[in-house]
């Protein structure tokens, strides 16, 4: 018996425990996706990129949101996340199934997203007075109430969130990879 219910069966497959069963079953069903789905994950990449553009603009023009703390470990660590995240979202647009191997790389992706808001949280290097200047100043309201203890908050938060989901995707995906095989060996189709 492994962590969160997996098991090892005589199969030497991994088995889902039943609390994500059915949550497997379910997603199994509806793993192609949809023309309005694919195109929610394009929306979502372009979400990444207003934010990498948003990022860079504190670098170019050196606002003083990066403070001095701010070197090349967080930097690699920081673009790293943001760059890495569109990845699994343009697997899911291009092979248009949510699963494989979209899922598990949206784990790995979590995973490097742990890593990465834990250091940010505990170095810190950000200066949150300047982070809305790279906007016009009619929309720097939008930011400016974000203060250093928010920002810790969302940073905690997004740590235990990226630990839970990176464990969540994983299993998710192995039960759905599981189903889908049982599927796809019986003949059956999946509801889609």
């Amino acid at each position: 018996m492994f962590p969160w219910g997996l098991a090892m069966e005589s199969d030497q497959r991994l088995h889902a425990p039943a609390w994500i069963s059915g949550q497997a079953e379910k997603e199994a069903g509806s793993d192609k996706l949809a023309v309005n789905e694919r195109r929610g994950q394009l929306a979502a990449v372009a979400g990444f990129l207003i934010l990498i553009a948003f990022l860079a603009l504190h670098h170019t023009q050196s606002t003083g949101f990066f403070t001095d703390d701010f070197g090349a470990v967080a930097a690699i660590l920081l673009y790293g996340m943001i760059a890495y995240g569109p990845i699994p979202l343009l697997v899911r647009f291009f092979v248009g199934r949510k699963n494989d191997p979209a899922r598990l790389l949206e784990a790995f992706g979590m995973a490097l997203s742990f890593v990465g808001q834990l250091y940010l949280l505990v170095t810190f290097p950000f200066d949150m007075a300047h982070f809305a200047d790279p906007l016009p100043g009619s929309l720097e309201f939008l930011l400016d109430w974000i203060s250093p203890t928010f920002a810790k908050w969302v940073l905690g938060i997004g740590v235990v969130g990226s630990i839970i989901f990176m464990i969540y995707d994983f299993v998710l995906y192995m039960a759905v990879k599981e189903r889908l095989s049982k599927t796809d060996a019986s003949g059956e189709k999946p509801v889609e």
